[in-house]
């Protein structure tokens, strides 16, 4: 099994300073590395089919509304599946002074993934974006290797998303379903929800918190 992380939005309760509304945690899951590796060459198919130069790598937040169209399309067929994981900041602005440092916010969240994604992440090769926020993928693979322990001893072991790393487009995907997902959130529109309705039937969870609703 191999597991992509990503996530998207920030620690910070200055909601009117630049603090993101939502903190959003994505898990992609492939079942085998024969689905892997399909779809990490059909992501690269699409790079060349658009151009793009060496190097360049799909981001949601740095992409057109049409080549977040073409990259969604390009994958929706492929077999693999998610979860996510939403965090509503203003929801707990109760707390915030709990959460100063942002420290304490990564560790809070990390450990709820950790918790949640057990059964999908124990004996699975994890890759974990390097792009991401650094304190936050010190606090995902502390908990991994330290928590995520079953009774026979096995543990994952997360792997940044350097060079070496097998199927480099996959981080990518991780990437724009996080930024898909964060998007249906942010806008709560039709419009906004377009991105994620394209791979809607790979969801499998995408747990609100702290007040469980449908996902949106």
């Amino acid at each position: 099994m191999l597991v992509f992380i990503d996530e998207s939005g920030d620690s910070g309760f200055e909601f009117g300073s630049g603090s993101s509304r939502y903190f959003v945690i994505t898990a992609v899951i492939f079942n085998s590395e024969f689905a892997a590796d399909a779809c990490d060459r059909s992501i690269e198919g699409l790079k060349r089919k658009l151009g793009f130069h060496p190097g360049r790598e799909f981001h949601f937040s740095q992409c057109s509304d049409k080549i977040r169209g073409e990259f969604f399309r390009c994958v929706a067929t492929e077999d693999f599946c998610y979860h996510a994981f939403v965090i509503n900041k203003q929801m707990l602005s109760a707390q915030a002074k709990t959460f100063q440092d942002g420290r304490s916010f990564y560790r809070f969240a990390v450990s709820i993934v950790c918790e949640n994604a057990r059964s999908l992440l124990c004996n699975a090769k994890i890759v974990i974006d390097k792009n991401g926020d650094r304190f936050f993928r010190q606090q995902l693979e502390k908990h991994l290797k330290e928590q995520m322990i079953d009774v026979s001893g096995n543990c994952p072991h997360p792997e940044g998303g350097d060079g070496g790393v097998p199927f480099e487009q996959l981080v990518q995907l991780a990437d724009m379903i996080c930024g898909a997902v964060a998007r249906s959130f942010n806008t709560g529109t039709v419009e906004g929800h377009r991105f994620r309705n394209y791979v809607k039937r790979r969801e499998k969870r995408v747990q609100f918190w702290p007040k469980e609703q449908k996902a949106r």
